[in-house]
């Protein structure tokens, strides 16, 4: 189900589609009215299709874990030095809350008119459940960005009062959780589909959305034995699903393997359609064409989180670091996630010292590093006919994130040594293939620091340090890079230095509503804590 990703026309699409060709002719190609898409069950359909170009993406030029420790982006600088202010809030805050609710209001649509669509009840309870899943999509957005927002669930006209008070955050943690166990219960999803259907929303992904949203909700409510029952679903029906981890780390993300077996929810891209920007806004300059790059930079602080190979952290003694040559042995997922001085992309050797064609003066990488993870090898952005994006899939929720949400909760209930097992297995993939955590040394601090490189770069970040309110640690420290220099001949230095100082305040555990909603709905206020 490769699908365009951007809000298109409806008559665009069907159009494209060639379908209904009588129907077509004796319609005006501009505009559809609400009769028209609900008597034709394959016009629902297209609009159904559309919905799909609402599943939130993490990359919009600046990635979200440059809220975070894992990424430092050029920016907005205001934006990761959190100096931002309500009024003031930055368009990648003051997106996500329009976009969501405009998802949402057209999720309302659909579901509220499916049931006057002349086809089978087959075709309408998919097509709901999948707009149930999209709008309760959104929704978890939000109360990962706001907290507390409005929970509105059927389509407002405009006669009605649109002054919607907030509902809390448990409220809607709660609305979620009831919608997904709903569509368990009803089984109109597949548990995977083929053909045409691969993409569509199945039983796994509304299961794993639930163990996501529970989760994080129990690092606010303390319930973690719902966040471990949820998480335990997910894993018990792999038979059915075919979940499991993928063998290679790095070509997990590739095109040629979209739609592998980890994947549990993704936003489709067609192939080669130049949607997925993620290659030309990441990768540094001399890899890509003029224009923006390396706007995602990894952060020294992360790369020093990445273990050597034989499982001990740099600093540990024993561990056979060298300060003079930091990149050798360390975790496979450091060379399948960063590219550092030295490392090569499409035949390159990368040389990132100041002022070489990488790293040049007019397009610095401030931190040192550039983003390889989500990079398709295959993709060469210096082809002027492919030159902004790929086309490989996004993933936003795969398997491993489910097996970590498992081992925490699990941890966290008292299971230790479940805990310990799940996180092995994740450690274990064959192309990783890190030393075994052994019985008796699993801490929730070895889960957490598993969750930071195994998912790193995905977006899950800023959730978890939110939650496990580490903000102070984690959000209130310098960003790190490294100094490249060298003398002659002499082997090159690398130094740590600071790129940017942050502060932290505890209203940073939630984004503000940002102040042009509130003057459309004063119903929204008071505001979050400390905005």
């Amino acid at each position: 189900m490769k699908r365009y990703s951007l809000i298109i026309f409806l008559f665009a699409i069907i159009f494209a589609s060639g379908c209904k060709k009588d129907f077509l002719n004796s319609q005006p190609l501009d505009r559809f009215s609400d009769e028209d898409v609900y008597k034709d069950s394959t016009l629902t359909g297209l609009f159904l299709n559309n919905l799909y170009t609402g599943i939130p993406t993490e990359f919009a030029g600046s990635m979200r874990d440059a809220f975070s420790d894992q990424l430092y982006s050029s920016g907005n600088v205001s934006i990761y030095q959190n100096t931002f202010a309500a009024s003031t809030a930055p368009f990648g805050i003051t997106g996500a809350y329009n976009t969501a609710y405009i998802n949402i209001r057209r999720c309302n649509i659909l579901i509220a008119n499916i049931d006057r669509v002349p086809a089978s009840a087959k075709f309408k309870n998919r097509t709901r459940d999948e707009a149930r899943f999209l709008r309760a999509l959104n929704y978890s957005y939000l109360i990962n960005y706001f907290g507390a927002v409005p929970l509105i669930t059927k389509a407002q006209d405009l006669d009605e009062n649109l002054n919607v008070p907030r509902n809390s955050y448990q409220e809607v943690v709660n609305f979620i959780v009831a919608e997904m166990d709903d569509i368990n219960k009803g089984q109109f999803l597949a548990y995977k589909y083929t053909g045409a259907d691969v993409g569509r929303i199945t039983i796994g992904a509304a299961l794993a959305l639930k163990s996501r949203v529970l989760l994080y909700a129990a690092g606010y409510n303390n319930n973690w034995q719902a966040a471990y029952n949820a998480a335990k679903d997910v894993i018990d029906i792999s038979a059915k699903t075919g979940y499991g981890l993928y063998p290679n780390y790095e070509a997990m993300f590739y095109e040629a393997n979209d739609n592998n077996m980890e994947v549990i929810l993704d936003h489709q891209y067609k192939s080669n359609f130049q949607a997925y920007h993620v290659h030309h806004y990441n990768l540094p300059w001399g890899i890509v064409p003029p224009g923006p790059s390396a706007l995602n930079q990894p952060t020294q602080n992360i790369v020093n989180e990445y273990e050597m190979n034989n499982g001990k952290m740099i600093n540990e003694s024993g561990s056979g670091y060298n300060l003079n040559k930091p990149y050798e042995n360390r975790d496979p997922r450091f060379y399948a996630s960063i590219l550092y001085d030295g490392s090569t992309w499409l035949g390159k050797t990368l040389d990132f010292i100041p002022g070489s064609n990488y790293n040049p003066s007019f397009a610095p990488l401030a931190t040192g590093y550039a983003l390889k993870k989500m990079q398709d090898p295959t993709f060469d952005p210096m082809v002027t006919t492919k030159s902004y994006g790929g086309g490989q899939n996004y993933i936003l929720i795969r398997y491993a994130e489910i097996l970590l949400n498992f081992a925490e909760a699990a941890y966290k209930i008292g299971l230790t040594e479940d805990a310990r097992i799940y996180v092995n297995k994740v450690r274990k993939r064959p192309s990783v293939n890190m030393p075994d955590i052994l019985p008796g040394e699993i801490t929730l601090e070895k889960i957490m620091h598993e969750r930071n490189i195994e998912l790193a770069f995905e977006g899950t970040r800023l959730w978890d340090i939110r939650r496990w309110k580490m903000g102070p640690q984690l959000l209130g420290t310098p960003i790190k890079g490294i100094t490249i220099t060298q003398s002659g001949t002499n082997p090159r230095q690398y130094t740590e230095s600071t790129v940017l100082q942050r502060t932290f305040t505890d209203r940073l555990y939630l984004f503000p509503i940002y102040q042009a909603e509130v003057e459309k709905n004063p119903a929204l206020l008071p505001n979050n804590p400390g905005w």
